[in-house]
């Protein structure tokens, strides 16, 4: 009768006691109670916070104006430096003065971008060197340079300045003659134009403005030995700076009168000038072109 007692009177500790154990077990793993132990350290490594490098801010142009005209790559500016202009060569001997009165008529006094690799760029973005290597006043320097290389090949192709005469072949001009007693004769009058064709294009246009390439073509039976371009404009353009020709302008009407160094214009050979103009009222072209007052057809 006592063993039955206790063993019905133990039973209920040992469940007491395992009911224990397992509820602590339960409270250690809830993170709840007894001793908690550290989490093995990590093997990765801590990566440091990005820092953008740093980026110099891009050179841009500063406007100056030219202030003396060297030579056709040399020029002096109003901040006082003297630039000589990437990718141009020096002035061949036999085109110099007409190349530097090229450059005095597009630099002189005028406002342009100086960049800091050499390059002159004109108020409208032009940039001055290409400009003066495709109309053939100067040899291209800047073998890599695509657009200088390009330029040269048009201008040599076309015997524009400095590839045509006097520098490449002779001039067919008539020389002035001296006779005894110190006295001259003048050129003889121009001959009639018995053929010309006129290419007007348009390269650049900005707000109020815009710049023009004229290509004039002796498609005749005989050379042109002096020579004077007229047009009219139909929507109230303004001429402002022309180059491979001189200007003038009555109203709506233009003339353009060769150079001395570009006067002749032999059968077959086309000689190429180019002007800057404004005007408000659009950009028109004109419809009719005469030379010497022969009647031009359009190319």
């Amino acid at each position: 009768m006592r063993r039955l007692l206790g063993a019905v009177r133990t039973r209920p500790l040992r469940w007491m006691l395992v009911a224990a154990v397992l509820a602590t077990s339960a409270a250690g793993a809830c993170g709840g109670g007894g001793e908690q132990t550290s989490p093995p350290a990590s093997s990765t490594t801590t990566t440091p916070p990005y820092l953008p490098a740093v980026i110099d801010p891009p050179k841009t142009a500063s406007p100056v104006t030219v202030q003396q005209v060297v030579d056709v790559r040399t020029v002096r500016l109003s901040d006082g430096a003297e630039l000589k202009v990437r990718g141009l060569a020096a002035p061949d001997a036999c085109w110099a003065d007409a190349a530097g009165m090229f450059a005095r008529t597009m630099l002189l006094e005028k406002s342009v971008e100086a960049t800091p690799e050499g390059s002159l760029r004109l108020a409208d973005g032009t940039d001055y060197a290409v400009l003066a290597v495709e109309l053939g006043m100067v040899r291209n320097d800047a073998a890599d340079d695509p657009a200088m290389k390009e330029a040269e090949e048009k201008a040599s192709a076309r015997k524009l300045g400095r590839w045509g005469p006097p520098c490449v072949q002779p001039n067919t001009a008539a020389p002035v003659t001296s006779r005894p007693g110190g006295t001259t004769t003048a050129p003889p009058a121009p001959k009639p134009v018995t053929g010309c064709s006129v290419e007007y294009r348009v390269t650049n246009t900005w707000p109020g403005g815009f710049r023009t390439d004229v290509t004039i073509r002796n498609t005749g039976t005989t050379d042109v030995t002096g020579w004077t371009l007229v047009w009219k404009f139909p929507s109230g353009q303004t001429v402002s700076e022309m180059w491979n020709a001189t200007p003038k302008q009555s109203g709506p009407e233009v003339s353009a009168t060769a150079m001395p160094y570009n006067q002749a214009i032999a059968r077959g050979e086309s000689v190429l000038m180019g002007f800057t103009g404004s005007g408000s009222g659009g950009n028109s072209t004109p419809g009719a072109f005469s030379l010497n007052g022969f009647s031009c057809t359009r190319a």
